[in-house]
């Protein structure tokens, strides 16, 4: 049997988890559960960040903000089209410009998932030498 979205996420019980530019699939999929949903709204200290883009233009800054509102153990999800569904809409988005930004920060990518047919998600944490510290950049 398939693990639900939030376990293939890593979301545990009690997690604040921001939802940004959300689809309404995520966000049914998410609710009703024991965790902290916020969408469409920030806050500080979030245990999971899940950014919907369908652009990678002025992604690292983005990213860099939203490495300051996680946790030092937190997490990022950055939610994108997947290559042909991103052809079909005409959306300008490049995965390997979405990782050479995020590279440029603190953090660093170690997990994909498929959130349903049309998007994935690539994991970004702040790395392990940089989890002591402020998560500022």
């Amino acid at each position: 049997m398939e693990k639900d979205l939030a376990a293939r996420l890593g979301i545990r019980p009690g997690s604040k988890v921001c939802l940004l530019r959300p689809d309404e699939d995520t966000i049914s999929r998410l609710s009703g559960r024991d965790i902290n949903l916020i969408v469409n709204g920030l806050e500080e200290n979030c245990d999971v960040i899940l950014y919907w883009i369908d652009q990678s233009e002025g992604i690292g800054e983005k990213m860099a903000f939203l490495q300051g509102k996680i946790k030092p153990d937190g997490q990022i999800w950055i939610i994108m089209p997947r290559k042909e569904v991103a052809a079909e809409r005409k959306l300008n988005i490049d995965w390997n410009e979405v990782q050479k930004e995020a590279l440029k920060t603190k953090l660093v990518d170690n997990k994909v998932v498929v959130i349903n047919e049309e998007v994935y998600g690539t994991r970004f944490v702040v790395r392990k030498k940089y989890r002591k510290e402020s998560t500022k950049c």
